[in-house]
């Protein structure tokens, strides 16, 4: 029985992931709802399931130097290469227009570079007016259908283990500059500006709205690979709330896979799980003062328990790692800052620093740097790995000790 509730729930996720199926909205419930209670039957946690994080595609590693190296036992993203691993080939070119992430079920506009540079309030008029018969569709769409990219939907095209641009190698799309491309999403805490990903290197930032830069629009409800971003109001560029009808804004379409609620569950072991990718984290987001990169590698790689006051999950060795760049965004609420946690956090979290945090991920393009991440507002951005930031570890949901520490 339990294989066969195995290979069902194998099939219906295969399914919610697959846009190709074209599933409505209401049938997509349907499936979740089958999907929750499969997984419940066999012991596991369906938002667990349902949303994993993606690897970040990063598969070398580099001293502080920048110096390549073997990394093994290291802890550094591309020695663990941690999350959900890409289909391949990971894009599907339609042959309409369109290019298809089989990791997300989004689909993209071909031409990545269609509209030259626009301000923020055009990206969104533009992406909601466009249909079959311009720039090249031929896809069926209608006005409507299409949208200007949450920040997350933006953040899941991202290959970590390239750069200028920072796409997936092999990628079928055309014109992709190495250049600031916008976002639905506005930042929460100032929204005179925008969200924005720069695809040169990588970081997730912001700017004034009023400014120009590229877009490129996406249609699709995607799937669990991209969860929302938390964000529920809307602002103009000026930064004044407006009804959210018709404005193509992140906090009016709030796209993406729904968040659990509560998102959090605390472990009673010193340990926090996140029940919408099933990460588990350090309940104490300071247990361990600032450190540079090499150091935060090596307190996350000891770690275990009993190792540090509070922490008793039984986990050895090995079980920890400094979270990649993906593992610390799937934290961010882009809906609230200082810090930009999920409500509720604060019931689950302690000594959460709105401040800087060490990722294991390098930076491709200049690997004497490191990404991190500011959980005050929550840009992703990149500093020297001599440089001091916060650590947060990360291990999976259940200790494995599936790494012999070394």
């Amino acid at each position: 029985m339990a294989d066969d509730d195995a290979s069902k729930l194998e099939k219906l996720l295969a399914r919610l992931d697959d846009e190709s199926t074209k599933v409505d909205p209401d049938e997509r419930r349907e499936l979740a709802e089958k999907v929750a209670q499969l997984a419940r039957r066999l012991g596991a946690d369906p938002f667990g399931i349902e949303a994993r994080v993606p690897k970040t595609g990063q598969t070398r590693c580099w001293d502080v130097a920048g110096e390549e190296v073997p990394g093994a036992g290291s802890g550094q993203d591309g020695d663990l290469r941690a999350g959900t691993s890409w289909p391949d080939p990971r894009f599907e070119n339609q042959g309409d227009g369109t290019v298809t992430d089989r990791l997300t079920g989004l689909t993209w506009l071909e031409d990545a570079d269609a509209f030259g540079e626009v301000t923020w309030a055009q990206a969104l008029s533009i992406a909601n007016h466009l249909r079959e018969g311009r720039k090249g569709l031929s896809d069926g769409s209608a006005a409507g259908d299409w949208r200007l990219p949450t920040i997350r939907e933006l953040f899941s095209l991202i290959d970590y283990g390239s750069a200028n641009p920072i796409l997936p190698a092999g990628h079928p799309f055309d014109d992709v500059r190495s250049s600031i491309y916008w976002s639905s999403t506005s930042l929460a805490s100032a929204p005179t500006l925008a969200w924005m990903m720069t695809l040169g290197i990588g970081p997730t930032v912001f700017d004034l709205k009023h400014n120009a830069n590229r877009m490129w629009p996406v249609r699709g409800a995607g799937n669990r690979h991209v969860p929302r971003t938390g964000q529920w109001q809307t602002w103009d560029s000026d930064g004044d709330e407006v009804s959210a009808a018709g404005s193509g804004q992140d906090g009016e379409l709030r796209t993406g896979h729904p968040w659990p609620r509560p998102r959090f569950s605390d472990n009673g072991d010193g340990t926090t799980t996140d029940r919408l990718t099933g990460l588990v984290w350090l309940r104490n987001a300071d247990a361990f003062g600032w450190q540079t990169w090499e150091q935060a590698l090596e307190t996350c790689n000891r770690l275990h328990g009993g190792s540090i006051d509070g922490l008793a999950d039984g986990s050895r060795r090995g079980d920890w790692r400094l979270p990649n760049i993906r593992e610390v965004e799937s934290l961010v609420d882009y809906g609230r800052f200082g810090p930009c946690l999920p409500e509720g956090w604060d019931d689950h979290y302690f000594n959460v620093r709105p401040s800087s945090y060490w990722t294991s991920t390098s930076v491709e393009g200049a690997p004497s740097e490191a990404m991190f991440i500011i959980y005050g507002v929550g840009p992703a951005i990149f500093e020297s790995k001599e440089h001091p930031f916060f650590v947060w570890p990360v291990r999976n949901e259940k200790p494995a000790a599936s790494r012999p520490y070394r």
